[in-house]
């Protein structure tokens, strides 16, 4: 896990208890370089949190935005280190040989212009391929 400090420090910025499921799962994230999701935690944890435990951490953290979702058409919840709400949107690159999911921050992003009438919400872009590591 990155330096315990250092998520402790995370968690109180954002006004979140420390609890020692908290820092073990913000830790893993910060520790990774792509998207988590709750089997990667449960795994973790050595199934002894409840699955809704696991996914009420999850979605406070991206209340507070230390995390972001990926839908990246896996029927699965996945998520990221990083708050997409006030950072610009960025894209996400789907492996097909390991399956995971990565936030290709240092794209350029490309301005996507909808039919007049139309309000977008947020852009999701997902690309397909092979990671480096495989």
């Amino acid at each position: 896990m990155k330096n315990e400090e250092d998520v402790k420090k995370l968690l109180s910025r954002k006004g979140l208890k420390r609890t020692p499921l908290r820092i073990a799962l913000l830790g893993r994230f910060l520790e990774t370089d792509h998207s988590l999701s709750y089997t990667d935690f449960d795994a973790l944890t050595g199934n002894t949190a409840d699955k809704s435990t696991i996914y009420r951490n999850l979605n406070r953290f991206e209340q507070v935005g230390l995390l972001h979702r990926i839908e990246d058409a896996s029927g699965v919840a996945k998520y990221a280190y990083g708050d997409n709400r006030s950072q610009h949107h960025h894209l996400h690159f789907l492996c097909d040989s390991c399956h995971n999911t990565y936030c290709l921050n240092k794209t350029e992003e490309k301005s996507i212009k909808v039919p007049e009438g139309f309000q977008p919400r947020s852009v999701n872009i997902l690309i397909n391929g092979t990671c480096p590591n495989c």
